[in-house]
């Protein structure tokens, strides 16, 4: 079960910015898969977030690295993956028999933070452990954990065209005598190695339109992932605290200073 554990003294100097981009936060858990446990206690789960998540919607399964699908012994039919979702829509649960996820979703309200987003997660992580142990399905042994920050960038002003202005990794040259016009959309992606062999950071970058308004934008999504199995569920939390540092400061690394100040009001000593 997780405990509260304090921030690393780091972390009380992250950059921060009033108007950040986020527009989605995943914090999640994949574990071995749980064998006793059958499409009937989905039911009783849900009991135990009804209140607070009272939505339900099914789900295509996630596939394992290897692209195997959880199978019900029973039936042969594919597992589900279900997903709980709150009133205000900016919040849901996604259970499936090998991961649990808690994803934060700006609707309305602005990015709430990392502390509460860590804190949310932990709280429904135990009312499964304590769900499972009621009903003696057995103990959930993690196996990877995940974080992840989608960030919209929308293209709603002049020089965003310059694409360096924002991520000045990303060179493209449009000299004079090229044959080429400027790319009308792009796809970048790059995976650095987290500290101490602790898994890794992927960074991506490409172009999308949003539904709603049909505005072009930048999706730039950051997520860490560990695979192995965990020591204690302290060293998971310590674990999640590193990658949102990560995170954080590889977000600031790829973006240029005049994007953070200009698009999203970046604050000194936050």
């Amino acid at each position: 079960m997780f405990h509260s554990a304090a921030s690393s003294s780091s972390s009380n100097c992250l950059p921060s910015y009033r108007k950040p981009p986020v527009i989605e936060v995943v914090c999640g858990l994949r574990f071995r898969a749980l064998d006793k446990i059958s499409i009937a206690h989905v039911g009783l789960l849900w009991d135990k977030f009804r209140s607070d998540y009272p939505v339900v919607q099914h789900a295509p399964p996630i596939a394992a690295a290897k692209g195997e699908i959880l199978m019900d012994k029973a039936t042969g039919l594919p597992l589900p993956r279900v997903w709980f979702i709150n009133r205000s829509d900016d919040q849901l649960i996604q259970f499936q028999f090998d991961r649990f996820y808690y994803n934060w979703r700006r609707k309305q309200e602005a990015y709430p933070r990392y502390r509460y987003i860590i804190s949310n997660f932990e709280n429904l992580f135990n009312k499964v452990e304590d769900f499972l142990k009621e009903y003696e399905l057995g103990e959930l042994k993690p196996v990877e954990c995940e974080l992840s920050y989608i960030n919209h960038i929308p293209k709603d002003q002049d020089w965003l065209d310059d694409l360096t202005r924002v991520f000045p990794d990303f060179v493209w040259r449009q000299l004079k005598d090229r044959f080429l016009p400027g790319p009308a959309k792009i796809s970048w992606q790059a995976e650095f190695p987290l500290q101490d062999n602790k898994g890794h950071l992927t960074v991506s970058l490409r172009q999308a339109i949003r539904p709603e308004d049909k505005l072009s934008l930048y999706v730039f999504e950051l997520t860490a992932r560990r695979l192995g199995e965990a020591e204690s569920q302290n060293r998971i939390r310590e674990w999640f605290d590193m990658a949102h540092e990560w995170i954080v400061r590889g977000f600031a690394d790829l973006t240029t200073r005049e994007a953070q100040d200009v698009l999203w009001e970046r604050e000194e000593n936050a």
